[in-house]
């Protein structure tokens, strides 16, 4: 006869109430969690692409209009609105399909802080077991298929736009938070290092009018930065000079220099000999700041955070970084007195000063 422990017991057991069979104790949801949040991403990825979401931000709509805007066939379209739905990002009230707070937020396009343009990458882009595979196996860019990425973009000026842009629009709610923990009262030149589209630069300069901006990029990517600056009516305080970070020395006459999310992009030697050049450009009491999405010194997450190691893996040829490596790589430099604050969401800035 089968004992109370025994797995066979549970056959003329009713457990209405018990999630885990006798014979599987352990709760296997997380473990399934994680395999299946994959789906996420895509369902928001091709959402964005199809214009779900600028399309329920204009009203909310029934399942008909829907798939009559979006082109698509009922049972496809049924599915992807019920993982929203599960996922908070839909809400359907009566026969309407709306958005919840957070995607009429950040998914809605030409709104600030849209996050729209880097989901969209990963329709061309996504991380799949493949890639992250390949990855491993051979430790260089699968995206730029070990190209410098840079280069890249120096080549091809529509996907440096294209790059550049969706980075924009991921940067302006962490460059807001950066611009109001830092105290800027005492810079009035900042060099934007691979500022990209300015975007940091620019709400920099909207909060403290002291500052004069410096974005310095390649070439096509300093016409987008022009481009927005004007837009921001900020082209007199923001600028946009052309250069390469690694072939030259950092420009002079800036009083405090930026890298944001620019370390995360290279292995720590090239990091290394950034700060490098940033001491070498920077007065005594010149300051440096390093923006990033950090990981906790014990390598205890931020779960987003770490999993963003596994998107530098495919690419470029960074990492993410801990508080106490920037902070050990600063003082390397010859900076002092390094210190950490949160700006906004994931993100951190590590600032340290020349001279102490």
């Amino acid at each position: 006869m089968p004992s109370p422990t025994d797995p066979r017991s549970t056959r003329s057991r009713h457990r209405p109430d018990a999630p885990n069979p006798v014979g599987f104790p352990q709760d296997d949801r997380r473990i399934y969690d994680y395999y299946i949040a994959g789906r996420q991403s895509a369902a928001l990825a091709v959402a964005v692409r199809a214009g779900l979401f600028d399309l329920l931000d204009v009203s909310p709509r029934p399942e008909t209009e829907i798939r009559e805007h979006l082109g698509c066939a009922a049972r496809p379209l049924r599915a992807l609105l019920a993982a929203l739905i599960a996922m908070d990002i839909v809400r359907r009230d009566g026969d309407r399909y709306e958005l919840t707070p957070d995607a009429s937020s950040y998914l809605v396009e030409g709104k600030p802080g849209w996050l729209g343009g880097l989901i969209d990458l990963e329709v061309e882009h996504f991380l799949s077991p493949r890639a992250l595979l390949d990855a491993l196996q051979r430790d260089e860019s699968s995206v730029y298929r070990g190209q410098d990425p840079w280069e890249a973009h120096a080549e091809d000026p529509e996907k440096a736009r294209r790059f550049t842009r969706a980075m924009h629009s991921i940067s302006e709610r962490p460059a807001a938070g950066l611009a109001e923990v830092v105290d800027f009262s005492g810079v009035t030149n900042l060099l934007d290092v691979g500022g990209g589209s300015g975007a940091i630069s620019l709400a920099i300069a909207r909060v403290w009018p002291n500052v004069r901006c410096t974005v310095w990029d390649l070439e096509v990517v300093c016409a987008v930065a022009r481009e927005y600056a004007d837009a921001a009516g900020l082209a007199e305080r923001v600028i946009a000079r052309p250069g390469d970070m690694f072939a030259e020395p950092f420009p002079l006459r800036h009083d405090a220099v930026l890298l944001s999310q620019i370390l995360h992009d290279w292995p720590p030697e090239k990091g290394a000999l950034l700060l490098e050049k940033a001491h070498a450009a920077l007065p005594d009491g010149g300051i440096v700041l390093i923006h990033e999405k950090l990981v906790a010194d014990d390598g205890r997450g931020p779960l987003a955070n770490a999993l963003v190691n596994l998107d530098m893996l495919v690419w470029t040829e960074g990492q993410q970084y801990d508080e106490r490596t920037l902070a050990a790589m600063l003082a390397n430099a010859g900076f002092a007195a390094a210190e950490t604050r949160r700006t906004a969401g994931y993100w951190s800035v590590v600032t340290a000063r020349k001279g102490g």
